[in-house]
């Protein structure tokens, strides 16, 4: 088996930009380092942060759960980006695609809470693996500032 890249020499640091991206390996630290850096880029944005850790959280442990059950663990790329009034974060594996699990022992309830996290959600999945595309509202400064716009 080949050790799975994990790119620390891509920029985390949201402060750098309103750009992020990474490439994880299929393990379950990477749900929490994905949370975190996402995390910092939601709050320099202004994005609802608690929606976006909720959301990137269950996208990528459903990743790591299982889109590689049936072959070896794969990469994991996520990338985030402010476009005007959003934050857009897409979660992306190169497993098997979604596929039901009788023998999984989760609750059932990750795309619900992402559909309840995120403002808009698109998913795409094929035998190359599956991608989830998540928008968050980033309400004008004003309205983050408690400065009302009357």
């Amino acid at each position: 088996m080949r050790p799975i890249p994990d790119n620390r020499g891509v920029s985390e640091d949201p402060a750098e930009s309103d750009h992020l991206q990474l490439e994880l390996p299929s393990q379950p630290d990477s749900v929490t380092r994905a949370r975190a850096a996402v995390a910092r880029l939601a709050r320099r944005l202004g994005a609802s942060v608690d929606d976006v850790k909720i959301a990137v959280s269950e996208a990528v442990g459903n990743s790591v759960l299982h889109a590689y059950r049936d072959r070896e663990p794969g990469t994991i790329t996520l990338d985030a980006h402010g476009d005007r009034d959003w934050l857009v974060v897409r979660v992306t594996d190169d497993g098997s695609g979604m596929t039901p699990n009788i023998e999984s022992k989760g609750l059932g309830i990750g795309i619900s809470l992402i559909t309840g996290a995120a403002y808009d959600v698109s998913f795409d999945s094929s035998a190359r693996g599956t991608s989830v595309k998540m928008a968050f509202e980033i309400p004008p400064r004003s309205d983050r500032e408690g400065i009302r716009n009357d």
